[in-house]
């Protein structure tokens, strides 16, 4: 579960730095062309996407870790929950 937590907080941190910079270049900018718009947009909604999906996996690693349980991926792609005996 740490290396989900870990990489969540790499992709939130990361997603919102990206968010910010974004936002602040583009307010630097006078832009009047309706595709930059639309790709800044697109770009801006990419990263709240992302931000919700990292809160959302450091949620699963701690409630996992909280409960007991533990992730295990297998090489088929296919994943199940496991009882942590430890």
């Amino acid at each position: 579960m740490i290396w989900i937590g870990s990489g969540a907080l790499i992709i939130i941190f990361f997603s919102f730095r990206a968010y910010i910079n974004n936002r602040k270049e583009f307010q630097k900018k006078i832009i009047r062309d309706q595709y930059s718009r639309l790709y800044f947009h697109l770009l801006q909604g990419a990263n709240i996407v992302f931000i919700i999906s990292g809160l959302l996996f450091l949620m699963l690693a701690i409630v996992s870790h909280v409960n007991g349980f533990e992730l295990i991926f297998s090489s088929e792609y296919s994943y199940y929950l496991k009882l942590n005996s430890s």
